[in-house]
């Protein structure tokens, strides 16, 4: 996929209510899996990843656009010039 669409769809997929709301529930399910005192160790296990996956769910969409930005400033110096 095109690194500015994939940009362009991970912007909008992490300024989503929907989807942000979706993430901060799954979220705050796991924490309050550790906050359980009666939560078994294999539950809280689960909890920490499902919490690390979300993280790296999250990161690889911001890598998406980190991506494009680190295109763009390299268009921009094959120009002669730099950008942002």
């Amino acid at each position: 996929m095109e690194i500015t669409v994939r940009s362009s769809r991970a912007k909008a997929l992490l300024n989503d209510p929907t989807y942000s709301e979706t993430v901060e529930e799954l979220r705050a399910e796991q924490v309050s899996v550790f906050l359980n005192q009666g939560s078994s160790a294999e539950e809280r296990e689960a909890a920490h990843n499902v919490i690390c996956a979300l993280a790296k769910i999250e990161a690889r969409l911001q890598s998406y656009i980190t991506d494009e930005k680190f295109l763009n400033k390299q268009k921009g110096q094959h120009r002669g010039r730099t950008s942002d």
